[in-house]
């Protein structure tokens, strides 16, 4: 016999951390037959992650910083949407601020959350095609970006050794090579 998936109700909540990027939230729940629990939620914005294709077929990529392995990165371009903004603005916004890149088209291939058991943000996939070099680089204070670019044959080989290895990117990835392989 299939049990059927219950819902909590929320009784309680309080902020352990606030921060316009990360805060800790402790929700106090309860549902039948199990009683009332603590759960912690981290709450961060959405943010954008872009797969971004040049007029000659290569896909720019960036090298930066990340403090949670740190170490530099290689990834494709991405960033936060800001309060008002939405996540096709924050594309075009942060393709053209890390890269300098700008594309003819921005086409929206999927929303997917990072991890819904403890994060409650979205993360917005996006194709940029077409795309140009027109201008410099406009990083914000703390980001030091390298802007590379590589073939598709190299972008391959670069999944397979695990030189890009952030998870969102890898799917980023996967959905547009599945996109273009189509067209």
């Amino acid at each position: 016999m299939k049990e059927k998936v219950v819902s909590w109700d929320t009784l309680a909540r309080s902020y352990i951390c606030k921060h316009p990027y990360l805060s800790l939230r402790r929700d106090t729940r309860v549902a039948p037959g199990f009683g009332q629990h603590d759960f912690f939620v981290l709450e961060f914005p959405d943010w954008v992650n872009i797969v971004a294709v040049t007029e000659e077929d290569c896909v720019v990529l960036v090298r930066q910083f990340r403090h949670g392995l740190n170490a530099v990165n290689l990834e494709i371009p991405g960033g936060v949407v800001d309060p008002g903004e939405d996540p096709h603005g924050t594309a075009i916004r942060e393709l053209a601020e890390e890269t300098g890149y700008v594309a003819k088209k921005m086409e929206h291939l999927s929303s997917v959350t990072a991890n819904p058991a403890i994060q409650d943000n979205w993360c917005h996939i996006f194709l940029a095609t077409g795309c140009c070099l027109e201008g410099e680089q406009e990083l914000d204070g703390t980001e030091s970006i390298e802007v590379q670019l590589v073939s598709w044959h190299e972008l391959s080989a670069l999944l397979e050794k695990g030189e890009i290895h952030h998870s969102l990117n890898c799917l980023a990835i996967n959905l547009a090579v599945k996109k273009l392989a189509a067209r």
